[in-house]
């Protein structure tokens, strides 16, 4: 993960910049970040159009890990889907967006099964549930900038690992066309 980050702040270096087209219909982003959640850390990938030059549209998925103390560790594959509109900027330099979207997570158990509420034991399942938080773009150039996210939510169908998850993160972002 951290050889995709440098990997993104290389490119975004050596690419001949797009002239303050930062937030323009049609720009689109990839991003790398890491993180930690309130029970672990995680790592998200994810892709972002500008559906108009104050909104854009973002998709990501990432893998959680971490401990759920007596019942063991745990890990959680996720996608995220978020409508991001831009709440405020300071000049060129930083962005601010609002994160309103939906989030579904496959969560595997630790060495302790947890009962479905139906009689049966279970160590992994799928949860879903809605997600907002707030997001901030710090340009190092034209198409690099550093992100800051933090986000929270709330999970349906009796998660493993916590009901109201939040995650605050920090990674790279590049913007390109």
């Amino acid at each position: 993960m951290k050889k995709l980050l440098w990997l993104l702040l290389l490119a975004g270096a050596v690419a001949r910049p797009a002239l303050a087209q930062r937030h323009i219909k049609h720009i689109s982003t990839l991003s790398a970040q890491i993180g930690r959640s309130e029970q672990g850390h995680y790592y998200e990938l994810g892709f972002s159009s500008f559906l108009t030059n104050r909104t854009a549209l973002r998709v990501s998925g990432l893998y959680e890990r971490g401990s759920l103390g007596t019942a063991g560790n745990y890990s959680s594959y996720g996608g995220r889907l978020f409508i991001a509109p831009q709440l405020l900027h300071l000049g060129e330099f930083a962005y601010v967006h609002l994160l309103l979207g939906v989030a579904g997570n496959y969560e595997f158990g630790g060495e302790q099964p947890t009962h479905d509420g139906l009689g049966t034991e279970r160590s992994q399942r799928f949860t879903y549930g809605p997600q907002a938080g707030a997001e901030a773009d710090f340009f190092l150039g034209n198409r690099v900038s550093v992100v800051a996210t933090a986000t929270k939510g709330y999970l349906f169908n009796n998660p493993l690992i916590d009901r109201w998850p939040g995650y605050a993160g920090v990674g790279l972002r590049y913007h390109f066309r």
